[in-house]
């Protein structure tokens, strides 16, 4: 038996209500396992018109050249080549979904959309789920997130592709076991529909230090080039953005089946600053911060509940040396208040006001401290290569 027919076994095992009594007439685990499948094709239904394919082109000297050795090999005599753009050649190819219907826009991963230098490339193409093919250009990005939001902006085949928009769920609101499916549009004619469950939940809001911690992580094998494609719920809502593992330095590769994919509340709190700003880079001040409740959980009540604590405030776990953070005096232990105005309750409220200030900003930041307050002056910079996460 299978993993994965072992798995689903024990899937049926569990939905199959135990026999009470002999008037009991309990559904036939076959029935279990028809309403459970319909439930799977809903959600495939849903969610596959909002996912696109993207393919990521370069500029090219090198002609094709046309064999004439008589002894050619046996052949299509129409290969199936993509003559869409003449002086492209592909390099690369991922998915990503639709998350403005009316201003066509589309979410995907960063780093598949990059060159080997680590510039963009040089020309997008987007296939929808009707199969048209469009051109799309980057409108803004985070690098630390591995995020890019691209727009389309010309219709190559000359006809309006059929789009639908995704509808976002509570990320938060996931468990270890609750199903979880993994949708891609991989090049050609592959489409992905991984159903799996939740492993393990993100311990941190905050990705400024330690980011791996802020995934969901789900148990899957997935076609690498369903990366940047929608991670959902049972209600075919998306929950996560699914995580490139082999080009990421804190991911590293795909080991026992496990899969990584950023969480919606993160990527809703961040998306409308960064595509207002149009933003291309990660901003930074150069602390970590937990929630109230993530510090509750790392000390204990008892300790939590004997600490000097302000009203509201998010808690600084770790500074970065050097950094704005640093130099302003603001040291692991404290709370951050108020961020450049705007009371902070909670990691996700902080990024929020922090991605619409923007790099280059100067901002005032209140600072809670054994009992006292006092506000500090930053000014927010773009992340340095030494302050890569782990």
């Amino acid at each position: 038996m299978s993993a994965h027919t072992s798995f689903f076994a024990c899937v049926l095992l569990c939905l199959t209500p135990p026999t009470v009594g002999q008037d009991d007439n309990p559904p036939p685990p076959v029935d279990i396992a028809r309403a459970l499948q319909n439930q799977f094709a809903e959600v495939a239904a849903h969610v596959s018109p909002c996912v696109v394919s993207i393919g990521s082109y370069v500029q090219t000297t090198t002609a094709r050249q046309e064999s004439l050795a008589e002894d050619e090999p046996a052949q299509w005599v129409a290969p199936l080549t993509d003559d869409r753009y003449p002086g492209y050649e592909r390099i690369s190819a991922s998915s990503g979904f639709v998350i403005d219907q009316d201003n066509a826009i589309i979410i995907t991963a960063r780093t598949p959309l990059l060159q080997e230098d680590g510039s963009f490339a040089d020309l997008f193409d987007i296939e929808t789920s009707d199969k048209l093919h469009s051109m799309a250009v980057i409108i803004g990005g985070e690098p630390t997130l591995d995020l890019a939001f691209l727009k389309i902006v010309v219709h190559v085949d000359e006809k309006q592709p059929q789009m639908s928009e995704i509808t976002w769920g509570n990320s938060a609101e996931m468990k270890p076991g609750f199903w979880a499916f993994a949708v891609g549009d991989p090049f050609g004619i592959e489409h992905v529909f991984s159903p799996s469950v939740i492993s393990t939940m993100p311990s941190r809001d905050c990705y400024q230090e330690n980011l791996s911690a802020s995934y969901l992580q789900v148990a899957m094998d997935l076609h690498p080039e369903a990366a940047g494609g929608p991670l959902v719920n049972i209600d075919g809502q998306v929950v996560g953005l699914l995580a490139p593992r082999t080009t990421s330095s804190f991911l590293g590769p795909a080991v026992g089946g496990i899969q990584f994919a950023l969480p919606a509340n993160i990527i809703r709190t961040i998306a409308n600053p960064i595509l207002e700003r149009k933003s291309f880079n990660s901003p930074w001040v150069g602390f970590a911060v937990m929630s109230r409740a993530e510090l509750r959980d790392e000390i204990g009540p008892r300790a939590f509940s004997k600490m000097k604590r302000p009203e509201i405030g998010i808690y600084v776990e770790n500074v970065f040396d050097p950094s704005p953070a640093h130099d302003a005096g603001v040291q692991p232990g404290d709370f951050i208040v108020s961020f450049d105005g705007h009371p902070v309750h909670t990691p996700l409220a902080f990024q929020k006001w922090f991605y619409l200030a923007g790099i280059g900003q100067d901002v005032q930041v209140e600072v809670f401290r054994a009992g006292e307050r006092f506000t500090k002056t930053m000014r927010i910079e773009e992340r340095p290569v030494e302050a890569r996460n782990r």
